[in-house]
């Protein structure tokens, strides 16, 4: 069988990667790692801008995914080996040859459709006449993975025939996620992507944030054929608490780092402007960042925009030469009496025109105020998105599949195999206490160029006083 080619043989040769150093290699692994749409990888950092922060912080797509890919075949060996995880699959949820191939493809080419600094650009896509001019990254697996170039089959030709699986359930799989039967084994709380990323960001990094024990964790997987996903015995409870906390301290300390964040809202800005104003058409737009490099990008649109006195030269300058906008106004975007959103500071991430208007109002009132010349674009507004961070409402659908005796009993008393992980009370890392991460961490800040930090600063009750209630 395949599978069991991809699982448990090699056909000599290793791959060494920082965390999980030798993977052994396949046949069809190599023809897809060496292929020129998955070798574009290698030019896409994971963390775009972090690298201003972390100098360490260069590491790519490409180990990340061979990093996923390896977890995930661990994660299989594990379905198909231990006694517990092959009494529990029933159903249409197992793990039989077709599903792991199909599993360990999607694996390795979930992050095929990434670009330069892509989900920077996802979080607040730029928009000209009602249509966005980038794509989401899981929406261009199709256009790489059916990539020609001369001479050579395309990655759907290796998936046909090397790894004997449809190109298309493989586009779908990495696609429709939640949507699809084994979609919360691609994306979800327990996600070898989670895994890996986390671990390989903090390596990178330097920082001690980011132990998980994988190994414990893995050796507790079970499947949940109801739920269709994973689910865990009471043995990955401590390496889930690792990772869920890894999660909190990498957002706080690297993800949401106010250097990249501050870097971030300056290229979302520019390349908003840049499509509004025409400068570069949005086609042209596509072409240099999905055909490109991290190293390359910004100053290949630097010589898109010709017009050196053009006032967003100045703005990708900046960019380019670390002259980061400073922090002037921070809110937490909860409303205190309850907890729940203040929908106000939110909607800015939702409508790039709202926010760009309100952007160059308060630069109008600097302007006036002080006398400046301000173009417009000197004071950003970097607002918190909705989106769930955190896994929130996967996490209180995760089940325990009970083996102490204590807790066998529980179970008989719910009438179920399954216990609820929250239901368990094994841990202070329920979902309500991730949903207190949630909140803790999103902020709405109001950043700007440094010179202008005190006159923002001075004007703080009027400047909010503009913002819509």
């Amino acid at each position: 069988m395949i599978a069991e080619h991809l699982l448990f043989r090699s056909d000599g040769g290793f791959i060494r990667i920082p965390i999980w150093g030798h993977i052994p290699l396949s046949g069809p692994l190599k023809k897809i790692i060496s292929h020129p749409s998955f070798l574009r990888l290698k030019g896409i950092r994971q963390l775009s801008f972090s690298q201003q922060v972390y100098p360490g912080a260069t590491h790519t797509r490409f180990e990340h995914s061979i990093g996923v890919y390896h977890l995930m075949k661990l994660i299989l060996q594990r379905m198909l080996t231990n006694p517990l995880a092959l009494s529990l699959q029933g159903g249409e949820f197992h793990f039989d040859d077709h599903n792991c191939r199909l599993l360990l493809a999607a694996s390795l080419l979930h992050d095929i459709g990434h670009y330069p600094h892509a989900h920077i650009i996802e979080d607040q896509i730029p928009v000209v006449d009602g249509e966005r001019v980038f794509s989401h990254h899981e929406d261009l697996c199709e256009r790489f993975i059916h990539e020609e170039h001369p001479g050579m089959p395309t990655i759907a030709d290796i998936l046909r025939l090397d790894w004997k699986v449809s190109p298309e359930a493989v586009i779908t799989l990495i696609k429709d996620g939640s949507g699809s039967r084994f979609g919360k084994l691609i994306s979800g709380t327990l996600d070898p992507d989670k895994m890996d990323y986390l671990m390989r960001d903090a390596h990178h990094c330097n920082i001690p944030y980011g132990s998980i024990d994988i190994e414990r964790l893995i050796e507790s997987f079970v499947p949940d054929p109801e739920r269709e996903r994973f689910a865990i015995t009471e043995k990955g409870i401590a390496p889930l608490e690792s990772l869920m906390f890894a999660k909190y301290m990498m957002m706080r300390n690297v993800y949401w780092h106010h250097t990249s964040r501050s870097l971030s809202a300056m290229l979302r800005r520019l390349l908003q402007d840049i499509a509004t104003e025409g400068l570069v058409a949005p086609q042209a737009l596509r072409e240099l960042f999905y055909g490109n490099a991290d190293d390359r990008v910004l100053f290949e649109l630097r010589e898109l925009l010709g017009d050196r006195t053009h006032p967003l030269q100045e703005l990708l300058q900046d960019i380019i030469m670390r002259r980061v906008y400073k922090r002037a106004i921070t809110v937490q975007p909860y409303l205190e009496e309850s907890g729940e959103a203040d929908d106000r500071w939110f909607a800015y991430n939702n409508d790039s025109t709202v926010r760009r208007q309100m952007e160059q109002e308060i630069c109008r009132f600097l302007n006036a105020r002080h006398n400046l010349s301000l173009a417009g674009h000197e004071v950003l507004i970097d607002p918190p998105s909705k989106k769930d961070i955190f896994d929130y409402a996967d996490l209180r659908e995760l089940r325990v599949y009970p083996t102490r005796s204590e807790h066998v009993h529980y179970s008989l008393e719910l009438e179920g195999k399954y216990i609820r992980f929250d239901d368990l009370n094994e841990s202070v890392f329920s979902s309500g206490f991730i949903l207190a991460f949630e909140r803790y961490t999103k902020k709405f800040r109001l950043l700007c160029r440094p010179d202008l930090t005190g006159y923002i600063v001075a004007a703080r009750e009027e400047i909010m006083a503009m913002m819509p209630r």
